[in-house]
């Protein structure tokens, strides 16, 4: 739950991060499983999202 809470808390303040912006944002959420790049991609991911939501309406 703290990542997803990071993770938005990041998107709300930077709407395209970027691999640095991400990895700060996320620095204090320890993960013992590895998926930091999925997280990463997910991020991103959820950014476009966002984005093309804004686009559209």
């Amino acid at each position: 739950m703290p990542q997803l809470m990071s993770a938005a808390a990041l998107l709300a303040s930077n709407p395209n991060p970027n691999d640095a912006d991400i990895d700060a944002a996320m620095s204090g959420n320890i993960c013992r499983c590895g998926t930091y790049p999925r997280i990463r991609a997910a991020i991103k991911q959820a950014a476009r999202a966002i984005a093309r939501a804004r686009e559209e309406g």
